[in-house]
């Protein structure tokens, strides 16, 4: 049975908001750790800005990955 355009266009939809929300925490965790290597103890500006697009890429996610979040 042949999938339908708009099943296909959800899926693409889906894939492309997984795939925001994951380059969102690996630009994250990449800042993280060049702030601890520079000693940085504490939550910078731009951590924090980061931090908030991870949560607001993880709003974006279809209900069947809202696992990944922290929030679920």
């Amino acid at each position: 049975m042949p999938i339908s355009k708009k099943a296909l266009q959800e899926y693409a939809d889906e894939n492309q908001a997984l795939a925001a929300y994951r380059r969102a925490e690996a630009a994250l965790y990449e800042n993280a750790a060049k702030e601890a290597v520079a000693g940085i103890t504490h939550e910078t500006p731009e951590y924090q800005r980061l931090n908030q697009a991870v949560i607001d890429a993880g709003k974006q996610l279809p209900k069947r990955f809202k696992h990944l979040t922290k929030e679920g």
